[in-house]
């Protein structure tokens, strides 16, 4: 298993790349709305603040809890995240 400071790097990372989507987007795609793009980046801070948390509490002390743990959590992480690349999709759709 990773370290936890390696999966906090990589929340980092992940965050940093949607929101440089989210400047992207916002600056130079016509079209956007304004409104819907700034409620992406809310989402976006807000799955980083999440999960960055949820890696401390590591769900108890057996060896076994801790792997499911961390395996639910990356396996939601990465739901959240394919959700907001759905939002960034729909900002672009006319």
């Amino acid at each position: 298993m990773a370290s936890k400071r390696d999966l906090k790097k990589e929340i980092n990372a992940i965050a940093a790349t949607l929101v440089g989507e989210y400047l992207l987007t916002s600056e130079f795609v016509p079209g956007v709305d304004i409104e819907k793009a700034n409620t992406v980046l809310g989402k976006v801070i807000a799955l980083r603040e999440e999960y960055i948390s949820r890696v401390g509490a590591n769900g108890g002390k057996d060896p076994k809890q801790v792997k499911a743990y961390y395996k639910q959590l990356k396996s939601d992480f990465n739901v959240a995240v394919d959700e907001i690349i759905t939002d960034f999709e729909t900002l672009t759709k006319e």
